[in-house]
């Protein structure tokens, strides 16, 4: 039995003749969701910890550490 697989390359080609939109999809859909989740996380964990309220975005490890300072009172 023979089994067709198909070939695949990494090219440095930016653009197809059928696309002329010049758009790629790489499966960034699937990316959507883990952003925001991630934010929850740190804002709950902020929360449960030291009673603060992280609505600052991009929430930055300076920006977290200086709520975490100023809720220490430090």
């Amino acid at each position: 039995m023979t089994v067709l697989t198909p070939k695949f390359g990494m090219g440095a080609s930016t653009s197809r003749r059928e696309d002329m939109a010049f758009i790629k999809g790489a499966g960034e859909a699937g990316t959507i969701g883990s952003t925001p989740a991630a934010l929850n996380a740190v804002t709950d964990a902020l929360y449960r910890a030291y009673g603060i309220r992280l609505n600052d975005m991009p929430a930055t490890p300076a920006r977290i550490w200086a709520a975490i300072e100023e809720a220490n009172g430090a």
